[in-house]
């Protein structure tokens, strides 16, 4: 298991290697619990192996309570794993719709196969394709992070909110 607990977010200028479902869990994991404003998240289906743990929810959730000005976009592809099968996110932006949102992209957007993580503008994540666990990151690399930021901007403007993502009231 990688050891990350000298990485410091917005502090630690190291680039990252994982390729392994652990390792790369775990890089998620450290960087969301220090994350302090926004975190930024483009993917495929939101991998449950990857997302839908209950350290993953318990650190977004601890985000968005501890500071009102924090928001959590999550940009999917294929929100059909997540709407089928349940998802703790997707159940956490349901209940605290002004901290998170979930969009679905662009119709031509379907074929950029890379998974992408920014955190607070300083630290990223790039999980190269879906279905291998391979990564690398960085918790300090703002030009990298702006690039990024960008790129997300752009995609989240052109995405579309699925009713299927939003909260049903009975």
């Amino acid at each position: 298991m990688i050891d990350l607990t000298s990485h410091i977010l917005g502090k630690t200028d190291e680039h990252i290697e994982v390729d392994l479902r652990d390792d790369l869990k775990q890089l998620i994991l450290s960087m969301t619990q220090q994350a302090k404003h926004r975190i930024l998240i483009f993917t495929h289906d939101l991998d449950h192996n990857l997302f839908d743990t209950d350290e993953l929810y318990d650190a977004i959730k601890t985000l968005a309570i501890e500071n009102q000005r924090t928001h959590v976009h999550i940009l999917v592809q294929d929100a059909k794993p997540m709407t089928k099968k349940g998802h703790r996110l997707l159940n956490l932006a349901r209940r605290i719709t002004s901290h998170m949102q979930i969009k679905i992209t662009a119709r031509e957007h379907k074929d950029i196969i890379e998974t992408f993580i920014v955190f607070d503008d300083r630290a990223y994540i790039i999980q190269n394709h879906p279905e291998r666990y391979e990564a690398e990151g960085n918790f300090y690399a703002p030009l990298k992070t702006r690039q990024l930021s960008e790129q997300f901007e752009e995609l989240w403007n052109r995405g579309v909110i699925d009713s299927s993502l939003r909260r049903l009231s009975l």
